[in-house]
């Protein structure tokens, strides 16, 4: 198996086509190999689809389980989750992303689904929205400039696919080319850490979470990578959206916004927001707040305050970006 990609056909449904391309002019070809759209798998040859394979099915798994996705061998790994009627926000976490790099490509129900994370980092800085350049692609991230392997720099890799049984990771261990081009550009300055994104469920009706990992370095304190079950975030009290941080502070606090943690953490009752932690418009983690300057109690800042104190904190991309105290 290889990651999901965008690709064109001639027909209403890929079993009924004839070729794939590249382009939606239906102009160029694409290259030859196997082609699915998860239903089937059929193989192209100088521009011309062969007969349609049945895919294999491939097991869920509910979240109550747990599963970790381990990431210790140079392989590819898929795992499929649902989360029965709970409604909330789904947790999805990348660890270790600072040793070594990982690629991630989600999907609900077999549609892509963006990739852009939010990172924990060693010198607590705000590094904004972490992602790959194509969102909903495969995406590799490494931290730093220099990655800690050599494989890391190819185009490609020709690995085994791992999925789950039960009980183990087991592979067949058939290769199949995955494509490294879809790069998050580090910089020497970045230091990714933790990678954190949140997937909203805003309904009762049950939905798979399709989880591709691609480790391309491996290592026994490599990635492991975790999905939560849907819970409802914390909300706090807030401002409306203000256009600078001076405005934030005069603000009254008269509105609710609710957090997805990256840094920050509960202590005791309190919401204790930190920076490149996720703020949302909703419990379920489904829209985010708008960008702008927001006063906030400082009390639910990092670091905690007295009664009547406040802060303000800056918001891009549904990140918090800056978080200082009001004077």
């Amino acid at each position: 198996m290889s990651e999901y990609l965008t690709k064109y056909f001639n027909a209403p449904t890929f079993s009924e086509a004839t070729t794939v391309y590249d382009d939606d002019l239906l102009s160029t070809p694409s290259q030859d190999g196997y082609y699915s759209d998860g239903v089937v798998t059929r193989y192209q040859l100088t521009g011309v689809l062969g007969i349609n394979a049945t895919c294999p099915t491939c097991v869920t798994y509910p979240c109550t389980i747990g599963v970790t996705i381990p990431t210790v061998d140079v392989a590819r790994y898929d795992l499929k989750t649902t989360f029965s009627s709970a409604i909330g926000a789904i947790k999805l976490t990348v660890s270790n992303v600072g040793s070594f790099p990982i690629g991630i490509q989600l999907m609900k129900d077999n549609i892509q689904y963006d990739v852009k994370f939010s990172s924990t980092d060693t010198a607590d800085e705000a590094l904004g929205q972490i992602n790959a350049p194509v969102t909903f692609n495969l995406s590799f991230f490494s931290s730093g400039a220099t990655a800690p392997c050599s494989s890391y720099n190819f185009s490609s890799l020709s690995l085994p696919t791992y999925m789950y049984d039960g009980t183990n990771w087991v592979t067949d261990n058939v290769l199949s080319t995955v494509s490294l081009s879809n790069k998050r550009s580090a910089t020497t300055e970045e230091t990714l850490n933790t990678l954190i994104l949140y997937v909203p469920k805003t309904s009762a009706t049950d939905f798979t979470l399709r989880t591709i990992a691609v480790a391309p370095c491996g290592g026994a304190l490599a990635n492991p990578i975790s999905i939560g079950c849907p819970v409802a975030l914390p909300a706090f009290d807030v401002s409306g959206p203000q256009p600078n941080a001076n405005a934030a502070c005069v603000a009254g606090i008269a509105s609710q916004l609710y957090v997805g943690y990256v840094s920050g953490a509960t202590v005791g009752s309190d919401v204790r927001i930190s920076v490149n932690d996720f703020i949302f418009d909703d419990a379920n983690g489904n829209i985010k707040a708008t960008t702008a300057w927001y006063g906030i109690n400082r009390i639910n800042a990092q670091g905690g305050g007295s009664a009547g104190q406040k802060s303000r904190i800056q918001v891009q991309d549904g990140i918090v970006v800056q978080l200082q105290s009001c004077v």
